[in-house]
């Protein structure tokens, strides 16, 4: 399964995530399942207008030609590539959506992190999986326990409902 978290804080964000459906739709990036939008205030001390966030589970199909080219490497190789892939189609799809980035946790028109992909864990400087900051984001947790059963686990962190449960704490 693979999970992607959405946001944005300038402009009209549905009419962002609709141009990133379609974007992602035209690069073999599907959408199985979307939680139903979040409205947040700003975090990290940058940003100034209110965030609208939401996830959604997507499917990647590689193209023939990946198929032939990748199947003689291991799975974690071949997940790791597909990850990176996947993450290149993501920002560039920011950047259709004029998405600058000058200074971090600033406003932007979309904001879209690859929160999970499958079961792969990765700790490298372009790409952590999964994303470090689940376990304290409740504009994360919270759209993303629509789309899964209680007792779903992210990897490293473990179940939702816990990761949920102890920032409803704090």
């Amino acid at each position: 399964m693979i999970f992607i978290g959405v946001g944005s804080s300038v402009g009209q964000a549905e009419s962002h995530f609709k141009k990133a459906e379609q974007y992602l739709a035209r690069a073999n990036v599907g959408l199985v399942k979307k939680s139903a939008l979040l409205k947040n205030p700003p975090q990290g001390g940058v940003a100034q207008n209110e965030f609208t966030n939401a996830v959604w589970q997507i499917e990647f199909w590689e193209t023939p030609w990946q198929k032939v080219n990748w199947v003689l490497l291991p799975k974690k190789r071949r997940l790791k590539l597909k990850a990176y892939q996947l993450l290149k189609i993501l920002q560039s799809c920011e950047n259709s959506c004029n998405r600058i980035r000058e200074k971090k946790w600033d406003d932007r028109t979309l904001d879209l992190d690859l929160l999970m992909f499958h079961q792969l864990e990765l700790n490298e400087a372009h790409l952590k999986i999964p994303h470090p900051l689940i376990p304290e984001r409740n504009f994360v947790l919270l759209p993303w326990q629509e789309l899964v059963d209680k007792n779903f686990e992210i990897p490293k962190f473990g179940k939702i409902s816990s990761l949920i449960n102890r920032l409803t704490r704090n």
